[in-house]
């Protein structure tokens, strides 16, 4: 959500996108929410109709949550904390959370993450390996998204960016598929700024019918989406 507080603008952004607003379950990364006040998360669900779960990063940080809005209520929520990586300077607590998506025609449990940034490889998918065993783990339909910062750069010192590293993308399909879970298309533009494919969804125990890119006018990535079917 690129930290943007104002749900009117999101709402908005979201009725004027055709994949956006015919979405059944949204979600979002970099939400802001107020000290006091409701996340920007929740705002856009009552405007919707939609139900909410936000989870703040830490205690005093108020633009780098988590949120599910899903038109169908939301339940069995859980908060895993990520491996901590020292990054010099703008450190962040990274963290996924987990629910049951109760939809008419069954259960769906959801992760939402999003990881560091100048990291490399090995160590985004040390990051990202909790989330992907517990899924592996559980039973039904499951789905994982989030923004996952794949790039295709080595980090020097976690500061400096070289070209030529390992692909980030490729660790992380790599692992999914061994515990069983899919995507399409292979490459997507959802960085426009780099042209880079930094967010992902992975499914199993439900058919892909489609996926691409969807601009948001609330955030400095395009949205990525799928249709599946449970």
């Amino acid at each position: 959500m690129a930290k943007e507080n104002n749900a009117e603008k999101v709402v908005s952004a979201i009725r004027a996108a055709p994949r956006l607003r015919d979405a059944d379950l949204f979600l979002f990364q970099e939400v802001a929410g107020g000290n006091s006040n409701s996340s920007v998360a929740e705002k856009t669900a009552r405007q919707l109709g939609y139900f909410a779960l936000f989870e703040p990063a830490a205690p005093g940080v108020y633009d780098q949550g988590l949120a599910l809005v899903s038109r169908y209520p939301i339940a069995d929520v859980q908060i895993k904390r990520l491996k901590a990586c020292d990054l010099r300077f703008r450190d962040r607590s990274r963290f996924a959370v987990a629910a049951n998506v109760q939809t008419p025609w069954g259960g769906l449990r959801v992760w939402n993450a999003h990881l560091d940034t100048r990291i490399n490889a090995a160590e985004r998918l040390d990051q990202l390996q909790p989330v992907i065993e517990e899924a592996s783990r559980h039973a039904g339909p499951r789905l994982i998204g989030g923004d996952f910062n794949t790039n295709e750069l080595y980090w020097l010192g976690n500061v400096v960016p070289l070209p030529g590293g390992p692909s980030h993308a490729a660790a992380i399909r790599n692992a999914m598929k061994h515990h069983g879970f899919e995507t399409l298309p292979d490459a997507l533009n959802t960085f426009p700024s780099f042209r880079r494919h930094l967010d992902w969804i992975f499914v199993r125990d439900l058919s892909l019918l489609a996926a691409s890119v969807e601009p948001a006018r609330f955030s400095d990535h395009n949205a990525i989406w799928v249709q599946v079917r449970l």
